[in-house]
Parts: structure tokens; C-alpha cells; sequence
């Protein structure tokens, strides 16, 4: 349960305050909403391999929140081989959640998926670190990894960095991290609970699918304009 300082440091950080309105509030509690402003985002990242033999399609997302005492990572992650199309053959991926208190050890998260190559970590235990840019840019989460009390060496700790990107979007790079695929995420509007829940799609595209015959590379933002997929599917 969170004490009462976490939670109105959420209710703080949810008005979304300008900064001449954060002078008034004490400098203990400033950094936290800093740290809060920069990290407590939601992710995503859909890619889509279109081929001769259908559509492959990954879908990983990512949330973050900082309450002043506690980190707590939600996250979704799943691919797909799409037989008929993305709409007919769409596998919701479960949600996944993990909260590291402050200062303290707690169990590496089971993974779901059995390949997953972290699940040679299921017996360790594990504390965040973090650090951030003084001018709250950018920032990176570090877990270290333990076993009987000792830090367990690995070639590269899992870790998510938060910068803005050229397009002034921003962007989580996770690396190593559980549950999650190597890569870029970008920040979404949707709570985590709402991304992957229903196919990109309406209906069945098996027409367009069948139309794709060259292997392309799309991405979730662009869909439609890269390959102009609604012409192919009028055609």
C-alpha cells in the first residue's frame, strides 16, 4: 500500500503544474515530481514484417511510475506469426508488473514466456538504481543483480533510458531488460492497460496481405502513408 506522501506526490505530479507554480512546493518533494515529470510515461513499439509467407508481427510495451519510494514497471510483450493477417490471427499479450521499493532487494519477476533469456535470472535478486540529467532531459533505470547477497555479474545489466528524440518525442531505450525486447519504445497517450488489447485493424486485410508479395518493414505511426495500405486494400 502506498503511504500518503506517494500518493499526493502522484496527485502533485498528474496537474501537471507549471514551473512558475512548482517554486511553492519544498524542494524534497520538487525533486521527486522532477524525477516523476521525466520517467512516468507509457511506451510502445509494434513492428510488422510483411512477406510471401504472410505477416510477422511484435508487440511490446513498456510503463513507468515513480511514487517517490518505489518504482513499479508494467510491461507487455509478445510476436505473432499472422497465417491469414494481423486482424484474424491478433494474440493479446499479457500484462506483466514488478515493484522495487527504494534501497531494497526484491525477487527477479518470473517471465511468462518459457524462451525467455532471462529466465536464467529467476533465482536472483535484483535493486533499481537510477540516474538523471540535472536539467531533467534525460535519465536512466539500472537493475543490479544479487545472489546470496552478492552482486551477480553479468556482461550487461538490464537498464531503460529516457531522452527526447529529434522529433521531440520521447523515447525509452531498453536493453536486456525483462519481459522486453531490445529497442526503442515510443511514449504513447494510452495507459498500458488500453495498447494491445484489440487488433491495428477492423476487419480481415487478407486482400492487402496477399497484394504485399515483397518483403517491406512497417512500423504502427506510419502505416497507412508508408505503403499506402488503404489503396491496396480498395484495389
Amino acid at each position: 500500500m502506498r503511504s500518503l506522501r506517494s500518493l499526493c506526490l502522484l496527485k502533485v505530479h498528474s496537474l501537471r503544474l507549471p514551473a512558475q507554480d512548482q517554486s511553492l512546493i519544498p524542494p524534497n518533494l520538487a525533486k521527486d515530481i522532477k524525477i516523476m515529470r521525466l520517467f512516468n510515461k507509457s511506451f510502445i513499439d509494434r513492428e510488422m514484417y510483411y512477406g510471401l509467407g504472410g505477416a510477422f508481427v511484435c508487440q511490446d510495451a513498456l510503463s513507468i511510475q515513480y511514487d517517490g519510494a518505489s518504482w513499479t514497471i508494467l510491461s507487455r510483450s509478445n510476436d505473432f506469426i499472422a497465417d491469414c493477417c494481423p486482424h484474424c490471427d491478433f494474440v493479446e499479450p499479457e500484462l506483466e508488473q514488478f515493484t522495487l521499493e527504494e534501497g531494497k532487494l526484491a525477487p527477479v519477476p518470473p517471465q511468462s514466456n518459457p524462451e525467455d533469456i532471462h529466465q536464467r535470472y529467476k533465482d536472483l535478486m535484483m535493486s533499481a538504481s537510477f540516474t538523471m540529467e540535472e536539467d531533467g532531459t534525460s535519465g536512466e533505470i539500472k537493475l543490479d543483480l544479487f545472489k546470496d547477497s552478492v552482486p551477480f555479474p553479468v556482461e550487461y545489466k538490464p537498464s531503460i533510458t529516457i531522452e527526447m528524440n529529434a522529433s521531440r518525442q520521447w523515447v525509452a531505450g531498453c536493453y536486456n531488460f525483462f519481459g522486453l525486447v531490445s529497442g526503442h519504445y515510443i511514449e504513447t497517450p494510452d495507459p498500458i492497460q488500453d495498447v494491445f488489447t484489440t487488433p491495428l485493424y477492423h476487419s480481415c486485410i487478407r486482400k492487402a496481405v496477399n497484394l504485399l508479395n515483397w518483403e517491406i518493414y512497417l512500423t504502427v505511426d506510419p502505416l497507412r502513408e508508408v505503403v499506402g495500405l488503404d489503396e491496396v486494400m480498395a484495389a
